[in-house]
């Protein structure tokens, strides 16, 4: 997050855009797309004319002009890696670093390169002082290194936080004078910099998780550090003492800035944005909440449902918050938290939106600041739980203690059936009644989830050593029909239940397993080979949705089930999906991402572009 130099603008790095706010209404102004993935390096000019912008899998600078909330004609193209940590200027130069360490110089009204340098080390967090002229470089041993960007030389290197397992830094700031830089480590501290005389000042201690952000106020006299713990700290840097904790957040903290001095009634504030999703503006004097000044920047959007009628959506983000919109405004409804957490292992939603499962846990979590991921730092599983989500009633049953370490969750297609995949089995129990119907010797798979047919009667199973399994749910003592592929991955079942689809190294197999006389299935060469993979089929079965990492982007793509011809691709999302479900009436495709967002795609005109593509 920076503000403007006149604290009137808030702007805010996200996974899909720039959301610039004016701070004065609290309003958002603008969201500037045009990034493909992750918004990490942001810098005002000093007139406060321009914003820069750029990030992880981006490899153009955008240059937009605050005034017009447009873009302006000449973008920068690094033509390097597709990463870009930091953005500053210096007077009409623009300096980035990216690429893991190259420095480079350009001339913001032509988009000429003037100047490269390299810094030759690897780094995981990097910090532009505020006149551009200093660049701190925290390495992946713990040290720091001093950069002057007037000279392209190294000025000095300090020796940060020590190595060993908890010496990694994850946020570094300069005093507005640049005077002094603050680190803060995984080892719980903040650690203080002569940046002059190359010294160290001192070290802050007090912090239950690892420190994740770090600001100054605008006169040098305060820090403000946030760790994983979801706390705050506030330190009198005279004296080094901490002068008060802040909390509110339900999440870790990822970002800190204050507010310049000025005329605005958040003169001199705090901002904090969180991974539970919302900035937060703090007065650091009085220690209180101004204002939840925004909420939605969710990290991840674990699963999607719609309503029975389709007048609503509902969504699971990463942290266990469930959350309501009507389809009509595209506007939030409610919110329900009873299983919120730190980090939810799985989440489930039912077909009809009307029953939620997640088995989550509570520890510090720490998301990367250049990608996707991240780490965790737990204190232990919580139980596997069951709510309906319009009364907030928490179903009790069986699977609260059987379904403890639960590596998946799902419905039956008319969600009177739980299931969850633990311990080298599928359990099933009936939830009304709580009786346990089945258990299936099932081995689990980190690529695939189990998935219920369409109608209710088989279950699919894929394992790790490569063998796809389908059981018959009204006989679950017979024997599975057995397929065995080569690097299987997500698996679903055509809309008839006649056919299942896997992900494997040659492409997406179409499996007619009820069928003995087809002893090979047919092979449509799509390649959705990768960590993370989803797959679906319209609803009329004629084609498959599947997406999975290609390169650095993340591409919904498409293919004809009948003849296997690829029929383009849906562009959106800038980090994995991991749903793709379709409206009841069958007119919507909801696409949910790692990138915290949920893209609702016309289905009718998809179907349109598609036959125009094939010809037919």
């Amino acid at each position: 997050m920076r503000f403007s130099p006149d604290g009137t603008h808030l702007a805010v790095g996200t996974d899909v855009g720039v959301w610039l706010y004016d701070v004065p209404d609290g309003k958002e102004t603008a969201l500037f797309t045009g990034h493909t993935g992750q918004v990490n390096a942001l810098a005002f000019s000093q007139d406060e004319n321009i914003l820069a912008s750029g990030g992880f899998n981006n490899p153009v600078i955008q240059i937009w002009d605050i005034a017009t909330k447009s873009k302006l004609s000449t973008p920068i193209f690094t033509r390097g890696p597709n990463l870009l940590d930091a953005l500053t200027f210096y007077g009409r130069t623009l300096i980035s670093i990216g690429g893991h360490d190259n420095v480079s110089y350009w001339q913001v009204d032509t988009g000429n390169k003037l100047l490269q340098s390299s810094v030759n080390i690897s780094y995981d967090v990097v910090a532009f002082s505020q006149d551009g002229s200093s660049l701190a470089i925290a390495d992946r041993n713990g040290g720091i290194h001093l950069w002057d960007t007037t000279t392209s030389s190294q000025q000095a290197t300090l020796k940060g936080h020590g190595a060993g397992d908890d010496s990694e830094i994850r946020a570094i700031a300069f005093s507005p004078d640049g005077k002094i830089l603050a680190s803060g480590s995984e080892d719980k501290t903040v650690k203080l910099w002569d940046t002059q005389n190359h010294k160290e000042l001192g070290t802050l201690s007090g912090h239950l998780g690892w420190v994740t952000a770090i600001a100054f106020s605008e006169d040098g006299s305060t820090l403000a550090s946030g760790d994983a713990n979801k706390t705050i700290k506030l330190w009198d840097l005279e004296t080094r003492k901490a002068r008060d904790t802040i909390t509110g957040h339900k999440n870790t903290i990822n970002a800190l800035a204050f507010a310049p001095y000025g005329g605005s009634r958040y003169s001199g504030c705090l901002a904090s944005g969180s991974a539970d999703g919302t900035i937060r503006f703090w007065n650091p004097v009085k220690e209180k909440e101004l204002a939840t000044f925004a909420s939605g920047h969710i990290e991840s959007v674990k699963s999607v449902a719609f309503s029975k009628n389709d007048t609503t959506l509902t969504t699971v983000a990463f942290n266990g918050i469930v959350d309501v919109w009507s389809l009509k405004t595209k506007r939030e409804m409610f919110t329900f938290t009873d299983g919120q957490c730190d980090s939810t292992d799985v989440a489930a939603l039912s077909s009809d939106a009307t029953i939620f499962a997640r088995m989550g846990k509570n520890g510090s979590i720490a998301f990367n600041p250049y990608g996707f991921g991240h780490r965790g730092s737990f204190r232990g599983g919580t139980r596997l739980q069951l709510w309906e989500i319009a009364t907030g009633v928490e179903i009790p049953g069986p699977w609260q203690t059987d379904g403890r370490n639960a590596s998946s969750v799902f419905f039956s297609p008319d969600y009177d059936i739980i299931a969850v995949s633990v311990h080298g089995e599928i359990r099933a129990w009936h939830i009304n009644t709580g009786v346990q119907l089945f258990r299936l010797n099932a081995r689990w798979s980190p690529w695939s989830n189990p998935v219920f047919s369409p109608d209710g009667k088989w279950i699919a199973t894929s394992e790790g050593s490569g063998k796809t399994k389908v059981w018959n749910v009204e006989a679950p003592n017979n024997e599975p029909a057995i397929l065995s592929i080569e690097k299987t991955n997500s698996i679903t079942f055509s809309p008839d239940s006649s056919i299942l689809a896997i992900i494997g190294k040659e492409g997406i197999y179409l499996w007619k397993f009820q069928n003995e006389s087809e002893v090979e299935p047919t092979i449509i060469p799509g390649n959705l080979q990768a960590f993370k993979s989803v797959l679906t089929f319209s609803p009329d079965g004629s084609i498959l949705i599947g997406s999975a990492m290609a390169g650095w982007g993340n591409p919904i793509k498409l293919w004809d089930v009948e003849t296997g011809k690829n029929l383009g691709i849906l562009s959106g999302h800038t980090e994995p999906v991991e749903t793709l479900v379709f409206s009841h009436d069958e007119k919507t495709l909801a696409s949910g991402s790692s990138d915290g967002t949920v893209l609702l795609w016309d289905w009718d005109k998809i179907i349109s572009k598609a036959k125009e593509k094939i010809g037919n």
